[in-house]
């Protein structure tokens, strides 16, 4: 007995930083949950009515929900099985929890564990961004799939055919689970590009090159046109920065081409209404990177600017680091910030900057070697405040 009563304080020291991690997670997780319950209305109350449809009629009332698709069978499954909504949440914040471990754990594989904790809970106290595991919307399950996808593509030692299939298969899913999914397909492949496939002939990467951008042009422009509630041009005649917040009493006139809702009718824009363009790109790209709004209180404010400006710090004093040594990381995630803040300017921003939370993961994952390098020192000078103190003793 006593030699158990010995072990149990070197088996918690041992993972002593997993076991902080989980009780966070569950404290934080749980904390929400009881505030929020499990919330059906605003955009949750879009896929429920879509499961619906689905249940009843065999389809969604637009094509553009099929875009959607992975929320709207969950929620399906969970009628048919008269499980409740509650099995949906539990469904969100497993996949939440698994991505917070994966999260951990590449954290853990480039640096040190105690700057994967770290990481890790700045992930979890990203209140606004697990508030939505109490939502019967897309972004949970969008955020997880994400997370869970890039940590395996950055941990990959080696490409084989299995995982080069799973991972097509692991985009699809995200694909269909938000639009905004299509995002991380050019991002994975200039990952694989540079990183595996750098040793081909020069034939065989171009061929691969074009390929996957008609591929991806090809999805882009499907998902542009799929129709229902999307109309690309809408937020330019409105000069919206919020996106269904217009800034106008009345439509600009804007020159458009007879196809507004595709690549093209993108480019047809920008090429001929330049001036607005810019001028809406610099407003929205404030409201992207800049996350507070008129509308929030003084407190969300001040709780953005001092927990997300200091990564932004962090992240830009990390490059250098990483582009010595893992430039191809440093490409995927500046790649995906890139993209994002790119359909920002080209559409509008998110009312909760949801569009910009789905790139924290990634600002975190930059600032590794910052938030490493701080933590070093403040152990430094902890331990030289410890030793003097010893000394004076």
């Amino acid at each position: 007995m006593a030699k158990t009563n010995r072990l149990l304080p070197a088996s918690f020291s041992s993972y002593k930083h997993e076991i902080i991690l989980a009780c966070a997670w569950i404290i934080v997780q749980s904390l929400l949950l009881f505030h929020y319950g499990i919330v059906t209305e605003f955009e949750a109350s879009k896929y429920i009515a879509e499961a619906d449809n689905l249940v009843n009629h065999g389809t969604v009332s637009s094509s553009n929900f099929w875009l959607y698709s992975t929320q709207i069978f969950l929620i399906a499954i969970a009628q048919k099985l008269h499980a409740g909504y509650i099995a949906v949440a539990i469904v969100q914040f497993f996949f939440n929890g698994l991505a917070t471990w994966a999260l951990y754990r590449f954290a853990a594989s480039v640096s040190n564990k105690i700057t994967a904790l770290f990481t890790s809970l700045l992930f979890v106290f990203t209140i606004p961004l697990q508030t939505v595991n109490c939502s019967l919307q897309t972004e949970s399950l969008f955020f997880s799939f994400t997370i869970l996808f890039s940590c395996y593509l950055l941990r990959l030692p080696q490409m084989t055919l299995k995982r080069f299939v799973l991972i097509f298969l692991f985009l699809v899913v995200i694909c269909f689970t938000r639009p905004t999914g299509l995002l991380w397909v050019p991002c994975a492949f200039l990952y694989l590009f540079f990183r595996f496939f750098k040793t081909l002939p020069i034939l065989i990467k171009i061929g691969i090159t074009a390929v996957a951008s008609i591929g991806f042009l090809f999805f882009l422009n499907m998902a542009l046109g799929s129709g229902g509630e999307l109309d690309f041009m809408l937020p330019f005649r409105d000069e919206s920065i919020i996106c269904g917040v217009p800034t106008r009493s009345y439509p600009a006139d804007i020159k458009t081409s007879s196809d507004p809702n595709s690549i093209f009718g993108l480019i047809y824009y920008v090429t001929h209404n330049f001036e607005q363009f810019t001028h809406l790109a610099w407003l929205r790209s404030k409201a992207f990177l800049g996350l507070t709004r008129t509308y929030y209180s003084s407190g969300h404010n001040i709780y953005l600017i001092l927990y997300f400006y200091p990564l932004y710090f962090f992240a830009v004093f990390s490059i250098r680091r990483w582009l010595k040594t893992d430039r191809h990381l440093f490409l995927y995630c500046f790649s995906l910030i890139f993209l994002a803040w790119s359909t920002v300017i080209m559409t509008c921003d998110d009312w909760h900057n949801r569009f910009f939370l789905s790139i924290v993961p990634y600002i975190y994952i930059l600032s590794i070697p910052a938030i490493s390098n701080l933590i070093g020192k403040v152990g430094n000078t902890a331990g030289r405040e410890y030793a003097q103190d010893n000394d004076t003793i």
